[in-house]
């Protein structure tokens, strides 16, 4: 059954606030390196995986876009809801407020609900165990 119009708008929206929230993320944790690193270290993190996490968050963002592999998908989408609520709560230990995060952990669950019926399920694995 083809997406209803309503279906695509909620998908592109929800998508495009995750992809968003990736991108800038990943941008300011290299930009912005020794700020990120206060933040990191404030909150109880390492500040070793700050590359890495960006990195990945720009692996993320390819792998959301081309929906190619649906193992890869499923793991992204897992992956990066965890850290919206790992953000929450270590935002919420040091009393900021993460309204990123708020929209991050509304926004990761509905773009994959609607992924699949918006631009249908990806028939490829890339990990075959």
């Amino acid at each position: 059954m083809p997406a209803r119009k309503l279906d695509k708008l909620l998908y592109w929206i929800s998508t495009g606030l995750v992809l968003a929230l990736m991108a800038w993320s990943a941008v300011t944790y290299v930009v912005m390196h020794d700020f990120m690193a206060g933040y990191f270290t404030k909150m109880g993190y390492p500040t070793y995986i700050i590359y890495p996490l960006a990195g990945l968050k720009l692996v993320a963002i390819i792998v959301i876009l081309t929906n190619r592999y649906n193992d890869l998908k499923n793991m992204v989408y897992a992956a990066y809801y965890i850290n919206m609520a790992l953000a929450t709560a270590a935002h919420l230990s040091i009393g900021d407020t993460p309204y990123h995060a708020y929209i991050g952990l509304i926004a990761v669950p509905v773009s994959y609900i609607y992924s699949n019926r918006v631009r249908g399920k990806p028939t490829h694995n890339l990990l075959n165990f």
